[in-house]
């Protein structure tokens, strides 16, 4: 391995039964873009161009996990010890990119760091006659928030945007959509 490489300190983080970060250590890593060339611009809270991840062999880097080093926040879709000796591993990883915002759950609560994506003027069949409206769209990263619920408050750019509703009942247990209105 590339040792002098290996020059990021990141911790390392699981989604907990109350889907909360846990933070399980911190380990050096070494982080690359892995694509060459032209990414497509992101539609999304997750970056499509794919990050690889070096790291010494750790049984806890394992698929689903987290690495948070600095700002940057990756999703771990991959772990592969590339030559089957337990020595060094290299992870495919999905990046969440977005832009800096609070959560608050309740109000009174304390206020989260987060990051999220703002979609604006997404169409979705009308509530009550089925006409198309058109609204905003918010993603968030679930280890950073969980799930929130309708009513929860998220700042972004000094803009309060509260939760109207769910896009889905359900989510990847990476990223959450919601309904949002300015507050």
């Amino acid at each position: 391995m590339r040792t002098g490489r290996l020059d990021t300190p990141a911790d390392l983080l699981d989604l907990g039964a109350d889907l909360q970060a846990q933070l399980i250590d911190w380990l050096w890593v070494g982080i690359t873009a892995k694509d060459a060339g032209d990414v497509p611009v992101a539609a999304g809270l997750r970056n499509p161009g794919r990050v690889e991840v070096r790291a010494w062999w750790d049984d806890r880097l394992r698929n689903g996990r987290y690495l948070r080093a600095g700002q940057r926040l990756l999703h771990i879709d991959s772990v592969r010890d590339v030559r089957g000796h337990q020595a060094e591993q290299v992870l495919t990883c999905t990046e969440l990119i977005g832009t800096p915002a609070t959560y608050t759950a309740t109000p009174g609560a304390t206020a989260l760091p987060c990051r999220v994506f703002l979609a604006y003027g997404v169409a979705r069949p009308g509530q009550f006659s089925g006409a198309v409206e058109f609204v905003t769209e918010l993603e968030a990263a679930v280890v950073e928030v969980g799930r929130p619920q309708p009513g929860a408050v998220f700042e972004v750019e000094g803009v309060a945007w509260r939760v109207a509703g769910l896009v889905e009942t359900e989510d990847d247990r990476v990223v959450r959509r919601m309904w949002v209105k300015k507050v």
